[in-house]
């Protein structure tokens, strides 16, 4: 295991990915921009092989890790968001990448150690989307059928 902080080798692997937040930051718990990987038998070796913590909920995504990359570093300064291009290598156009869309994923994994603990985690660097799944926030397509604009009349219950 390198020492603390020590950076190990930039990797890049291809996958699946679930839960893009590449785009955008996820901000749910310490804003980071995130992606889950899903792992082939492969991949699964190589970041194992650095040391970091493969995940398996059961789910869509089998194997899979959580790389990320904080919005913020120790000292409070923003950081640079993770490059995102296309197939082509094109800076990518903004759109939300969606589940099940491949992926090259580039990462830097690194030791740390911090409150009496230590381990690698690895900073997201880079996305390249070979092939896009795009993200809708609808759940349903559009139909023939009813709609708000053809009831004009309000009815107060």
């Amino acid at each position: 295991m390198a020492k603390n902080n020590e950076k190990l080798q930039t990797k890049i692997i291809s996958g699946k990915v679930f839960w893009a937040s590449v785009i955008e930051p996820n901000t749910t718990y310490e804003p980071a921009w995130q992606v889950d990987v899903c792992l082939t038998p492969a991949t699964k070796k190589i970041v194992e092989g650095d040391g970091l913590t493969v995940k398996n909920k059961g789910d869509d995504r089998g194997d899979f890790i959580t790389l990320k990359r904080k919005v913020l570093r120790q000292d409070g300064t923003k950081r640079q968001a993770p490059v995102v291009k296309d197939a082509q290598n094109n800076l990518w156009n903004g759109q939300l990448i969606g589940n099940g869309s491949v992926c090259n994923i580039k990462y830097t994994p690194y030791s740390w150690s911090r409150s009496g603990k230590s381990g690698v985690s690895a900073d997201l660097t880079a996305l390249q989307v070979v092939d896009l799944v795009a993200y809708t926030k609808d759940d349903f397509e559009a139909v023939d059928g009813y709609t708000i604009d053809s009831d004009k009349e309000v009815v107060n219950l």
